[in-house]
């Protein structure tokens, strides 16, 4: 047992450092079909419009009884991935999924809105805008729809419906009223513009922004050049470039890590440190196979994870916990940004852990692992040396690295660190794991105190972000 003061009761309570769990590989095989029933339960709603995408079923307090376009392009990209695998019935359930999410995009693009831009962030599940007071716009949200229906796209034109790709989602025509090349249009024309981050609380220059941006402008030229639109092909490409280059301004030298925000211009001033968790979704959503930029192995990203993990570790009661009974590692469960306020269902106070921060962090070390696999060679340095060490310990805990050092695939350190990584990556995992319901149900946060789910019940950019760590663990050939 260890004992830790919660500040807030005033009280010393005792927490356990070890719980009960179910082997891990276990519980992946049965939560991946889980968290897939859950996001899609939440697609297309009774009383509202197919295509439709609830935030969380929850209606009061909070209320996530809304479209946001972010959270709903997330999640169709992960039905778009679905559509096709069976090569027997291309136009299967998933198809019309993303058929009707299609025909509820284009209500959204052409009613009316306060922010008049496509940078409005939510509406109603039955299409009609969201008029009230909100951070608006944020304009991550047509770059991460673009790149969604740009890539469902690419699996339309191998399967015989080019038609419906030039007549409904790309006409290559100025102005466009096409759903991609509007979007793209709008990222292309207005992605320098100050607008609200994904938590949509601060207004200013945002990392998570700009990273979807740029793979929403490089994949969309691609298909810009598919599709005989050279030009605009062109002007996607000169956009992204731009933003490529503006990106080292996150960089912070002095803390050691990316900064989420830059020339805030209004919203929450207390965010001191400018750490945010917002940095590693931004890496994982935007990453591109065919535009690769800002990889989870490269060294700043590493250190961008590592302050992450040592700011939240030691904020939450609830990682006192750091071990399964059986021994396996469990990580710190992660929040937004150390200096939240947020509770969901309660007054401003204290900010939790949430489920797809954690997730973020999982799929950082997964995906790392993978591309060092591939890469056959880790060179230690000043920015890497820390998240590596972390990881390393955790399979070989007499291991210490070195900075300097470089390891071939062929020795025993490389094969600990790829090990490693995948070890931490699972300690992420373990730890939603253990904060899960029944069947794998996920609120959006937990309890800094006692673990038990609080706030929108049945999130689904929760599922999301599960479904994709656990897709991230099997791909790993290690």
């Amino acid at each position: 047992m260890t004992t830790q003061t919660n500040t807030v009761l005033k009280s010393e309570q005792q927490y356990p450092t070890a719980i009960d769990a179910q082997p891990l590989e276990k519980w992946v095989k049965v939560a991946r079909q889980h968290v897939l029933d859950r996001m899609i339960a939440n697609i297309s709603p009774d009383d509202g419009e197919r295509g439709a995408v609830l935030a969380s079923p929850s209606r009061t307090n909070p209320n996530y009884y809304y479209h946001w376009v972010r959270d709903a392009a997330r999640t169709m990209s992960e039905i778009a991935k679905l559509n096709g695998l069976d090569h027997r019935n291309f136009k299967d359930n998933y198809y019309d999924m993303m058929i009707d999410y299609v025909e509820f995009t284009k209500i959204n693009q052409t009613t009316p809105t306060v922010s008049n831009s496509l940078g409005e962030p939510k509406f109603y599940v039955t299409g009609q805008a969201f008029n009230g007071p909100w951070g608006r716009p944020q304009n991550d949200g047509p770059a991460q729809r673009a790149l969604t229906i740009s890539r469902w796209a690419n699996t339309l034109l191998e399967n015989g419906e080019k038609d419906y790709v030039t007549g409904t989602l790309y006409d290559s025509k100025e102005p466009s009223f096409s759903i991609i090349k509007a979007d793209l249009d709008f990222v292309a024309n207005h992605w320098q513009d100050p607008c609200f981050d994904l938590w949509e609380e601060v207004d200013g220059t945002h990392f998570y922004t700009r990273l979807l941006q740029r793979t929403a402008l490089r994949e969309g030229a691609d298909l810009a050049n598919k599709l005989n639109d050279p030009g605009a092909a062109d002007y996607y490409n000169q956009q992204a470039a731009l933003i490529e280059s503006s990106i080292d301004d996150f960089w912070s030298e002095e803390q050691g890590y990316f900064l989420t925000t830059l020339n805030r211009v209004g919203g929450l001033d207390y965010k001191s440190s400018n750490l945010d968790v917002a940095t590693t979704l931004g890496i994982c959503q935007a990453l591109s196979d065919t535009h690769p930029f800002l990889n989870p192995h490269e060294d700043k990203v590493l250190a961008t994870a590592y302050a992450l993990h040592q700011a939240f570790d030691p904020l939450y009661l609830i990682n006192a916990i750091e071990h399964t009974t059986s021994g396996d590692p469990v990580a710190p469960g992660i929040g937004r940004y150390p200096e939240d306020k947020y509770a969901g269902s309660a007054p401003l106070g204290q900010g939790n852990p949430w489920f797809l921060c954690t997730a973020s962090l999982s799929s950082i070390c997964y995906k790392a692992a993978a591309l060092f696999a591939e890469q056959k060679n880790i060179e230690i340095n000043k920015y890497n040396l820390g998240q590596l060490n972390l990881a390393v310990k955790l399979v070989d805990p007499e291991c210490q690295l070195e900075v300097g050092e470089c390891f071939s695939s062929r020795t025993k350190t490389f094969k600990s660190i790829i090990s490693g990584l995948k070890a931490l990556g699972d300690a992420y995992l373990r730890r939603i794991q253990i904060h899960a319901g029944e069947h794998t149900s996920l609120s959006e946060q937990f309890s800094r105190y006692d673990g038990y789910m609080t706030s929108a019940e049945h999130l689904t950019w929760s599922y999301v972000s599960v479904a994709i760590a656990i897709d991230l663990r099997n791909a790993l050939k290690i």
